[in-house]
């Protein structure tokens, strides 16, 4: 069996976490101006995060594609 070579390196996995940690204090600061329980802001700023996240990495791969033809 030959090994897997991994499409994407260390440096998409960086942009993940960089992207996933703006987006989520993004988000928290937006819903602390909406909801007074911090119970509340914590479980709309997770939700938030967990759906818009994979979409804005996509946008970014899409972009990079784009921009390497």
């Amino acid at each position: 069996m030959l090994p897997l070579k991994p499409e994407l390196g260390l440096g998409f996995y960086v942009v993940s976490v960089v992207v996933s940690g703006l987006l989520f204090f993004g988000w928290r600061r937006l819903f602390r101006r909406v909801f007074r329980a911090e119970a509340g802001v914590v479980v709309a700023t997770a939700m938030a995060a967990i759906i818009t996240t994979p979409m804005v990495l996509l946008a970014l791969l899409w972009v990079l594609t784009l921009l390497k033809k």
